[in-house]
């Protein structure tokens, strides 16, 4: 298993796998309605102050700083 870091703290053009969802039961059923789970790869595309928009599987999804600190990813190479 690879070490962990929140999303937040991965670059632009990176890539992460999700390890850990550190929130409430709300907050993990709002992460899978948005297909979020452990185990998802996701790509990061921007951060906009301090919040970030990620893409899964096509679709792109903007996180708030608070609900982005609660995901913990390992990082995937660079590609």
């Amino acid at each position: 298993m690879q070490p962990t870091t929140n999303l937040l703290s991965l670059q632009n053009g990176h890539s992460g796998r999700i390890a850990a969802i550190d929130g409430d039961r709300q907050m993990v059923r709002r992460m899978l309605s948005l297909g979020l789970r452990i185990g998802t790869t996701i790509n990061v595309l921007n951060h906009r102050g301090k919040s970030i928009v990620i893409q899964n599987a096509g679709t792109r999804v903007a996180l708030g700083q608070g609900v982005a600190e609660k995901l913990q990813v390992e990082t995937l190479e660079h590609q």
